[in-house]
């Protein structure tokens, strides 16, 4: 295939999808990601509230328990948050019992994350306070509708190179 080829690599983009004439903020993409990221970030906040916790505490404590964030560093980039609020969240709930931080033996710099057993009790609860509030969110959705939105919420992801 040659360079003009139009089907070898990826398609050009399609400035036309954004057209900045066009733009109404309450209609784009991005606009309507983050209202509906904040309605269900604010429905899980008012779920885990019975649970003495907050929504961000309830993210790391799932995502040490799932091993998706095993270090400070790694819960600052899941979080996608400047290390120093990630060290008053850790710090909080490490007050309460919930988390404990230790710092590696063959690397003084990396510090892991570990739960209680108080964090992992809260910790096993989450998933059914999660999924409670996805299926409010998302009732009347097909699970063909919802596997497309999660494929293309991933392609968005994948297409951040930064």
């Amino acid at each position: 295939m040659s360079k003009d080829d139009p089907t070898s690599g990826p398609p050009a983009p399609d400035s036309a999808l954004f057209d900045p004439a066009k733009y109404q903020m309450s209609d784009s993409v991005g606009y309507l990601l983050q209202r509906a990221k904040n309605t269900l970030a604010h429905s899980v906040e008012q779920e885990v509230s019975s649970l003495d916790i907050t929504h961000a505490q309830a993210s790391c404590l799932i995502m040490i328990a799932t091993g998706r964030a095993g270090t400070v560093t790694d819960l600052g980039r899941e979080l996608n948050t400047d290390m120093g609020s990630v060290t008053r969240l850790l710090s909080r709930m490490e007050k309460r019992g919930l988390v404990a931080r230790q710092r590696r033996d063959d690397d003084r710099r990396v510090v892991d994350l570990l739960l209680t057993e108080q964090g992992q009790a809260l910790a096993d609860r989450l998933p059914t306070i999660f999924c409670k509030v996805l299926s409010q969110h998302f009732k009347g959705f097909s699970a063909d509708e919802l596997q497309l939105l999660k494929s293309m919420l991933r392609r968005v992801i994948d297409n951040y190179s930064g």
